[in-house]
C-alpha cells in the first residue's frame, strides 16, 4: 500500500469514529431515568425538582440542607425517588379507575389556605396536592359501599379496604430502579 492509501484509510477511520461519537452523543438521553414504573420514566429531571423543593424548605425553616456529596443527602435523594414511585404508582391507578384531577381542582385546593393570595407554586408541592386529591377518590371509590354500626368500626373497615388496595398495587406494579438510585435510606 501507498503512503497516501494509507493516509487516506486512516483519515476516514478517523472521520467515521468522529461521526460515530457524535452521533452517539446526540441521541443520548439528557434527562435519564432514576427510575421505571410499568414502563413509566421517573426521570432525574423529577428528581431535582423535588430535591430542590426540599432544599427551599430547609432553608426557609433555618436548617441546614445536607452537602450533596453526603450519605445524608444520598439518604434523601433515595427516599424521594421512592416518593415519586408512589406518586407514580397513585397517578396510573387513578387512570384506571377513570379517576381524573383537573388543574383547577390541584389550584383551587393549593390556595384553600394561602387566605386568597395567589402566589407562585413549585412543581413538586403541585404534584403533591394533584397526588392527595388522586389518593382521596381513590379511597372514595375504594371504600364506597362500606357500612359498619360504628363510626370506628367504618373506620377501621375502610381503612383496612385501602391498605389492601395500596398492597395489591404495590404487588402489581412492576418497577425497576436505575443503577444508584433505591427507595430506602
Amino acid at each position: 500500500m501507498t503512503r497516501n492509501r494509507l493516509i487516506a484509510i486512516g483519515a476516514l477511520a478517523a472521520a467515521g469514529l468522529a461521526a460515530g461519537l457524535l452521533a452517539f452523543s446526540l441521541t443520548r438521553d439528557s434527562n435519564p431515568s432514576v427510575a421505571h414504573v410499568n414502563g413509566q420514566a421517573i426521570t432525574h429531571d423529577q428528581l431535582d425538582t423535588a430535591v430542590e423543593h426540599f432544599r427551599v424548605q430547609y432553608k426557609e425553616e433555618g436548617q441546614p440542607f445536607p452537602d450533596e456529596k453526603s450519605p445524608n443527602f444520598r439518604a434523601l435523594q433515595n427516599r424521594l425517588v421512592g416518593l415519586l414511585v408512589y406518586r407514580a404508582e397513585i397517578d396510573q391507578a387513578a387512570r384506571r379507575l377513570g379517576i381524573a384531577i383537573s388543574n383547577i381542582q390541584v389550584l383551587r385546593k393549593l390556595n384553600e389556605n394561602s387566605e386568597g393570595e395567589e402566589h407562585a407554586t413549585d412543581p413538586f408541592a403541585y404534584d403533591t396536592v394533584k397526588s392527595q386529591l388522586q389518593y382521596e377518590r381513590i379511597y372514595a371509590h375504594v371504600t364506597h359501599g362500606i357500612s359498619a354500626q360504628t363510626t370506628a368500626e367504618l373506620s377501621a373497615r375502610r381503612n383496612a379496604a385501602m391498605s389492601e388496595f395500596v398492597a395489591k398495587l404495590k404487588r402489581e406494579t412492576k418497577v425497576r430502579y436505575e443503577p444508584g438510585y433505591s427507595p430506602g435510606p
